[in-house]
């Protein structure tokens, strides 16, 4: 078989595939329900945050200079910082898959516009109910109603199906902790918290607004109505960083984010008042950042530059883990066997692309030496741009299959997202030859201005080495249409993936 096919799979063998994998999954989850529950030196509990669009680089513990997050920065401080953790997607629907059982997109099937957990793969919430947790995922986003997100979790609730959510943060914490004061107190649990803000359109309250300052524009523009359909003309107009409109735009962002933070302050006070919080491991992270012209766009969904793939990765458990700053290069998809490991549930046997972050020494968990490793980042939505990046000590490399330039992404929200009434892009081998190579020196050049494939070639041919390994190892895409429900394409649209003006 040809070398770029090796994971395309025929749709007559698909039936196959689909119960070999079932069968597979079956006997994991069997293992998954021997493991032991958690010793009493390591926390109970997990809360694990993730934060859509959220940027690192908005938040005070990663440098900002706006008092957007000071509830996160306390978490931080009293906790462990990965300052460069990496989504390996920048859509949601597959970094949340990443982050929900520890297999890269491609190795999942977990691709593009429906992307969601592959069924050889147990989810991190069917572990931990095999070891005893109770579990609940409560979200704001509807990307996430696919059934296989809620795998494993006794409860589920997404909260918003309809309209837009935004200044909705307490909501979701307030649900998350009238779930928590009705468990059984003599059993761990596990909730997943999927807080929208600051995703587009950037609507936040007004008390949040006016605590970032500044003068806010009479007409914001909006992200979906306004900026992305007419951006090109914005931008000859003078829409550009500096310029009060494009100001006006980060700082309604950066409101939202402060919302968002205020919304976790209620939620861990809410613990604390329960007497839950000491025994809790909270992990903050984020499904991918956002885009604020650093490449000629705005948004998310579009590109792999740093902007899109930079998130938070904080772990608080103080009384188990030191505080301090860890610099390796990690990525979203280490948070599952990190937790498994920091709560001392057994691993079911999985084959997982990340690594635990933490390693015994002098009798306390502390950051693991990481060495040298690749990072795999991917975003294989085939009506938009596909491609792929991977990172190795200072190098970033980019193999890109479809590539719209900026001023084409208006125009291809509009039409080909339009309806949404099934899931299929235009057809393209996921693993031919890129039309497109990038390579960029991180420490030399942090904002991926100077693509240095032409003068590097032997790094560019050893890191696109990395994505050649990688295909060994992937499965079938998960290509195969799906007819969304009307209340889908509308939840689709409301959140920008859809044309200007909905």
């Amino acid at each position: 078989m040809p070398a770029g096919r090796r994971c395309r799979i025929k749709t007559v063998n698909r039936a196959l595939l689909q119960c070999v994998a079932c069968v597979a999954g079956a006997l994991i989850l069997a293992a998954c329900r021997e493991s032991a529950p958690p010793r009493d030196d390591q926390p109970a509990n997990l809360v694990l945050i993730n934060i859509d669009a959220l940027r690192a680089d908005h938040l005070g513990c990663y440098g900002y200079g706006r008092s957007t997050s000071p509830v996160i920065d306390r978490l931080a401080a009293a906790g462990v910082v990965f300052a460069d953790a990496a989504s390996n997607s920048s859509y949601t629907r597959e970094s949340v898959s990443v982050l929900l059982t520890g297999t890269l997109p491609s190795h999942a099937g977990a691709t593009g516009w429906d992307a969601h957990p592959g069924g050889a793969s147990p989810t991190l919430a069917e572990v931990l109910r095999g070891a005893g947790y109770q579990t609940a995922f409560f979200d704001l986003t509807a990307m996430l109603m696919h059934t296989d997100f809620a795998r494993g979790f006794d409860q589920v609730d997404h909260l918003m199906k309809r309209g837009r959510a935004s200044g909705l943060g307490p909501q979701l914490s307030q649900r998350a902790l009238d779930w928590i004061g009705a468990l059984d107190p003599q059993r761990p649990f596990f909730v997943y918290l999927h807080y929208l803000d600051p995703h587009g359109p950037y609507d936040p309250p007004r008390d949040a607004l006016e605590h970032m300052g500044g003068d806010p524009l009479a007409m914001p523009l909006d992200l979906y109505r306004d900026l992305r359909p007419n951006l090109p003309a914005l931008r000859r107009q003078g829409f550009n960083p500096g310029s009060p409109d494009f100001e006006d735009v980060v700082r309604h962002y950066d409101a939202e984010v402060f919302d968002t933070d205020r919304a976790i302050d209620q939620l861990v006070e809410g613990l604390r008042r329960r007497g839950v919080l000491e025994k809790t491991l909270i992990v903050v992270t984020a499904d991918h950042g956002e885009e604020f012209l650093e490449h000629d766009f705005v948004e998310h969904s579009w590109t792999l530059y740093e902007e899109s793939l930079h998130v938070p990765l904080i772990f608080w458990a103080p009384a188990r883990l030191a505080s301090g700053r860890v610099e390796a290069r990690v990525s979203t998809v280490d948070v599952y066997p990190t937790v498994l490991d920091l709560l001392g549930v057994n691993h079911p046997g999985a084959a997982l692309d990340g690594v635990s972050l933490f390693a015994s020494r002098d009798g306390r968990r502390r950051p693991a030496d990481l060495g040298s490793r690749e990072q795999i980042s991917e975003l294989l939505i085939t009506e938009r741009n596909v491609l792929r990046a991977v990172r190795k000590d200072n190098w970033k490399y980019l193999s890109t299959l479809r590539w719209l330039a900026p001023e084409e992404r208006a125009a291809a929200a509009a039409s080909s997202e339009a309806d949404h009434t099934e899931i299929v892009g235009p057809p393209i081998d996921l693993w031919a030859l890129p039309i497109r190579e990038e390579l960029y020196d991180l420490r030399r050049d942090p904002g991926e201005t100077r693509n240095l494939v032409a003068s590097e070639p032997l790094v560019a041919r050893e890191m696109s080495q990395v994505l050649f390994e990688y295909q060994r190892h992937c499965t079938v895409p998960s290509a195969v249409p799906r007819t969304l429900t009307a209340e889908e394409a509308e939840a689709m649209r409301v959140l920008g993936y859809g044309g200007p003006g909905r």
